[in-house]
């Protein structure tokens, strides 16, 4: 019975983390969910590089970047998040842990805009977010 209850417990803690990650951020952010092996990992490394560089453009886009792996995840401020989160991100986007770079766009109404398993010049994201719908009344708005 204990084990019923700790697992029903760990189920909704995994459901309200996912939930949450989605109701924190929808119709205000745009989600870049970079799925790798580790923090070390190569082309993961070489893609926040990339981003960072342009991070100006990372804001002014709303974009907030989540880096997960299989043993948890981090935040867009740094902070760490439980294996239990990555694990239902590697689910719910159909990832599998055992292979390379995954990058995932994921727009302001909550769905999938782009996936690349591979680098992603951060010109091309920006590209397909200036080309939104959202993002364009976004771009009048501010001029």
């Amino acid at each position: 019975m204990k084990k019923l209850i700790l697992l029903s417990c760990s189920f909704l803690t995994v459901f309200a983390l996912s939930a949450q990650l989605r109701d924190d951020h929808l119709w205000k952010d745009r989600l870049l969910l970079l799925f790798a092996p580790s923090e070390e990992h190569e082309a993961l490394q070489r893609q926040l590089g990339l981003l960072t560089a342009q991070q100006a453009e990372v804001t002014d886009r709303d974009l907030k970047i989540y880096q997960i792996y299989p043993d948890g995840a981090q935040h867009p401020d740094g902070g760490r998040l439980p294996k239990a989160f990555s694990d239902k991100l590697y689910h719910r986007y159909d990832i599998s842990t055992g292979d390379g770079l995954a990058v995932l766009l994921i727009g302001k109404d909550g769905t999938e805009k782009l996936r690349e398993t591979q680098l992603v010049p951060p010109e091309q994201i920006f590209r397909l977010i200036d080309s939104m719908p959202m993002r364009q009344r976004e771009m009048r708005k501010r001029h």
